[in-house]
């Protein structure tokens, strides 16, 4: 190794010399901040006399020893992030200087730093950047910045080039720059491959405090000690396609979660959370005795599990749009700890080991079981052993009953508990994404004409107002009025509007009647009841709850155990016969019996069902109960029969006692508890 101090601008004039930012190294990453720091320690230079240099760090690279002949090569093991970036100064001083028509600097910056005119290969670029940067670059430098697409014009090349580009806005900035630049100095560390070892290096650069994230660390490691062939091989078969799966868009810009899958993958494959800041280590621990061929396998893996990772992250990726649908559901409510779960169902599915309707089932027992918990205000942190591990605690044999046994052992909240913290949760100013989450699945599951709550301008709506004027007070007593107030966020005073700004603080008939705007005039199913009420108090509040509450019950569904069973009410009973097959409780004194959603009826009739099913089917069928299927008809809701017998005779297509034909999982028919 030598290490010695040199000004860049000599390093960039080294001829018949390539810079190669090796595959396994991070991507370039400084944004505006980093790149107005460097601009502005350039001005210093050249405002301060007394400012002979200024330190950028050091560049080490890998080069193949001094008898080495034709062209060079140099591997960047550290600083590509400032090569790149005075790279896209230079580019940007050489398009000013062209437009100040400034042949002789323009021609100086172009063939003496950014190319070798004489170099034998394709690209004469001396630096040459991984994957599609360096496409990137080509265009930036030939000027085709209409051919750089959406996400490419995103990208921190073009953007800081933009900003580079924008700032020179004088010949003499351009000169004062230049200036600048011939004063930057480094150190200049040289390896010789074959007797230096540049993972160490690598591994100690970023102990001292580089900012490496965990999943470039790994890519270093699966890397670095192939060939170049097998690396560019592995890069862009596996680790890119990997790269890009796992972005997004956070706050309006492009982030990666490539850590976080890794991290999560890992949780998946081993059982075990790995801690943030030594996904890195955990993966090396789990990889290193591994031959090449195994790695690369396990590669191949990995890049397989990250494509649905992506669609994880990004809902709409998911061709299916029943998936979709229900992946950005579970995006919403926002439980990452589920991910490592949801991977390995997800993978089942893709691989036909289950069905859509199966991964579906699962898909909304996570809703219920993770909507429930939230609103009670269950711990967490108590999901990361929940789920780290439950991928292998299912019984392929009986996949979805075996997830849904274990969850309900897990604190799953209950009716009962959901109800009373819906009462007083400020839903709306803890989560507001959330409750019109909640308020889309109500309308759209319990409406003929589905509504696009991404494109229309769709809002929550306070009934009494979050600052209420007079007319407020004088309708309500003091004490009603405070009480209002301390209620005014949880989810039965809230509603949805096309028109938030035209309701305001109103009354609440001015709300209910006001044309066009008001609850009368709104297509929304939650604004049906409100809209027959005179007046809006506590009580109002209550009877909503109870119309929100029945809604929430019948769409976030919390699995019956028998071991909870205290009463006759809570006892599941089954119903089985040549094709139907249903599940279901008996509600009430009034012998009301309820039938669970996933029944399924048979579509063959004789005897007495012959003449009441027909009926019935078309009623279910119309409120969509019930859907049509082969040979029978799929419950797609819980219903309430008048009778344990109407409901058995539905099921089974004949004449039928329900007090005989309902059963317990253990065989006793429904008339031994009559009296319970």
């Amino acid at each position: 190794m030598e290490a010695k101090q040199r000004q860049i601008l000599e390093l960039f004039g080294n001829q018949n010399t390539q810079f190669s930012i090796p595959v396994y190294q991070r991507d370039y990453n400084w944004e505006e901040k980093q790149c107005k720091t460097l601009l502005k320690d350039i001005e210093n230079i050249h405002k301060n006399q007394s400012l002979t240099s200024h330190f950028i760090g050091s560049i080490v690279y890998l080069h193949e020893g001094v008898y080495c002949t034709g062209k060079k090569e140099f591997s960047i093991i550290d600083g590509q992030q400032r090569l790149t970036t005075i790279t896209l100064l230079l580019i940007a001083l050489y398009h000013r200087l062209d437009e100040f028509n400034d042949e002789n600097k323009r021609d100086m910056i172009y063939k003496r730093y950014l190319i070798d005119e004489y170099m034998e290969s394709k690209d004469k670029l001396k630096l040459m950047l991984p994957g599609n940067n360096f496409n990137i670059l080509k265009k930036i430098m030939h000027k085709e910045i209409e051919f750089l697409n959406t996400i490419e014009k995103e990208s921190n090349i073009y953007k800081n080039y933009n900003l580079f580009y924008n700032n020179i806005d004088t010949v003499d900035k351009a000169y004062n720059l230049i200036q600048g630049i011939n004063s930057l100095i480094y150190v200049d560390i040289a390896l010789e491959n074959g007797k230096d070892d540049p993972q160490r290096i690598f591994e100690s650069l970023n102990s001292t405090g580089l900012d490496l994230s965990q999943a470039d660390l790994i890519r270093n490691f699966i890397l670095m000690d192939l060939n170049k062939e097998a690396q560019n091989r592995i890069y862009e078969d596996c680790w890119i396609l990997m790269e890009d799966n796992c972005k997004t868009i956070e706050k309006n810009k492009y982030v990666t979660k490539l850590s976080d899958f890794i991290r999560d993958f890992l949780t998946f494959k081993f059982g075990k959370i790995p801690v943030k800041s030594k996904v890195f280590e955990e993966f090396k621990t789990r990889y290193e005795n591994k031959s090449k061929i195994e790695l690369e396998q396990e590669i191949n893996l990995i890049e397989k599990y990250s494509r649905l990772y992506g669609n994880i992250l990004n809902p709409s990726k998911e061709q299916n749009k029943n998936i979709s649908k229900h992946l950005r559901y579970l995006k919403i409510l926002d439980y990452k700890v589920i991910n490592p779960f949801l991977i390995g169902v997800y993978m089942d599915y893709k691989e036909s080991v289950i069905s859509e309707k199966v991964f579906i089932d699962i898909l909304e027992l996570l809703q219920s079981y993770l909507l429930r918990r939230y609103i009670c205000k269950e711990k967490t942190n108590e999901l990361n052993s929940t789920f780290m591990n439950l991928y292998y605690k299912i019984d392929k044999n009986n996949y979805y009953n075996s997830i849904e046994i274990y969850l309900i052992n897990q604190k799953f909240p209950n009716d009962k508990d959901l109800k009373e913290n819906l009462k007083i949760n400020p839903i709306y100013k803890e989560a507001p994404e959330k409750l019109m989450y909640i308020f889309e699945r109500i309308e759209n599951e319990n409406h003929n004409e589905k509504i696009d709550f991404n494109s229309t301008n769709i809002t929550l709506e306070h009934i009494f107002p979050q600052k209420p004027n007079s007319k407020w007070k004088d309708s309500l007593v003091a004490v009603e009025y405070e009480k209002m107030e301390t209620l005014k966020h949880t989810i039965a005073n809230i509603t949805l509007t096309g028109s938030n700004s035209n309701l305001g603080n109103r009354s609440f008939i001015e709300k209910r009647d006001l044309k066009e705007f008001g609850y009368k005039d709104s297509k929304f199913l939650l604004n049906k009841w409100i809209s027959e009420q005179n007046e809006w108090n506590t009580s109002k509040l209550d009877e909503r709850l109870d119309i929100i509450f029945e809604y929430i019950i019948n769409i976030w569904r919390k699995p019956y155990a028998e071991e909870d069973i205290i009463n006759i009410d809570d006892i599941i009973f089954y119903c089985k016969g040549k094709r139907g097959n249903a599940r279901g409780i008996k509600l009430d004194k009034n012998n009301k019996f309820k039938v669970f959603k996933d029944s399924k009826a048979s579509k063959e009739l004789f005897n007495r069902a012959e003449k009441e099913n027909p009926k019935i089917v078309s009623d279910l069928l119309e409120q969509k109960v019930i859907i049509e299927e082969s040979e029978t008809y799929l419950f797609v809701k819980d219903y309430v029969f008048n009778s344990p017998s109407e409901a058995s005779r539905f099921i089974l297509g004949t004449s039928s006692n329900g007090w005989i034909d309902w059963k317990t999982s253990e065989g006793k028919p429904l008339n031994e508890f009559k009296d319970k």
